[in-house]
């Protein structure tokens, strides 16, 4: 199985980098990620934004389950999130999920009707600290699978 994690936008924060390098390899030790930073389009108004966002990101979403993160997705507990990717590890070794964070304008519905919509709060984040709570709680559901510590 292979993680993907793709992100609309770059991240520019270093204490996030930090944190975000920190939970890829952790992470590691349990399954390949990858971290993918897409351009942005956000000199442009909103639909044309999400248009050329959408046309580079079909080229990593096809193939592979899709997790698509979006504010009206389903809330899944971390044990719920755990069971998802549970179910994928005994599938073939070139399987990969991935996991989409939009940019600012969001992600186009062409985009988000590509998997599942779940969302990590009703609350807003911007495209970097989704990624580091996204990746800790990829972390934590592999802590789950495989009963260690770490989860109480």
């Amino acid at each position: 199985m292979i993680i993907q994690v793709i992100v609309v936008g770059k991240i520019k924060n270093n204490f996030i980098k930090e944190g975000i390098d920190e939970y890829i390899k952790r992470i590691k030790t349990y399954s390949n990620i990858e971290i993918i930073s897409l351009q942005n389009f956000t000199n442009l108004p909103p639909p044309q934004a999400l248009l050329r966002e959408e046309e580079l990101l079909k080229k990593y979403i096809k193939d592979s389950y899709n997790f698509i993160l979006d504010k009206n997705g389903i809330m899944l507990t971390s044990e719920e999130l755990a069971e998802k990717i549970k179910s994928f590890l005994n599938f073939q070794k070139d399987l990969r999920i991935n996991f989409i964070i939009g940019g600012i304008f969001g992600l186009s519905e062409n985009i988000k009707n590509s998997g599942i919509l779940i969302s990590l709060s009703r609350l807003t984040f911007t495209h970097e600290f989704s990624l580091l709570i996204l990746l800790e709680q990829i972390y934590r559901s592999f802590k789950i699978i495989k009963n260690e510590p770490y989860h109480y």
